[in-house]
């Protein structure tokens, strides 16, 4: 008999809380194939089989879907802290080293990216 597992597509807040239901969702799908290659059960049981799982294969689709957008709201929140860092960084630098050195360390880093960019075209 199916065990039914709550696989939770309401409050996904976290990409851990969407990892824990991805989780929930694969072993749920492998017990119902499971049970379904097994049981030669009459064929509203093999109908309601099907159906769950085809039902826990959706919502594991909108776990997925949760998934990315917080992996990219993730990766711009880092994109967002690393410019603010280099911002302060740059900004402290001024403060401390002479204009001319700041503009010899600006140049450097700009003939290095071009340097980079040259090699990745």
């Amino acid at each position: 008999m199916m065990e039914r597992t709550k696989i939770n597509t309401e409050s996904l807040k976290t990409i851990t809380e969407c990892l824990e239901q991805l989780a929930l969702a694969e072993e749920s799908i492998i017990s119902i194939d499971g049970q379904l290659l097994k049981q030669d059960a009459d064929p509203d049981w093999r109908k309601r089989a099907e159906n769950a799982r085809r039902t826990v294969q959706q919502k594991k689709r909108i776990v997925m879907s949760r998934l990315a957008v917080l992996r990219q709201q993730e990766k711009e929140r880092n994109l967002q802290l690393h410019q603010q860092h280099t911002d302060f960084l740059v900004k402290a630098l001024r403060e401390i080293v002479t204009p001319s050195s700041f503009e010899r360390c600006v140049r450097l880093a700009k003939e290095k990216v071009e340097e980079i960019h040259a090699n990745q075209c």
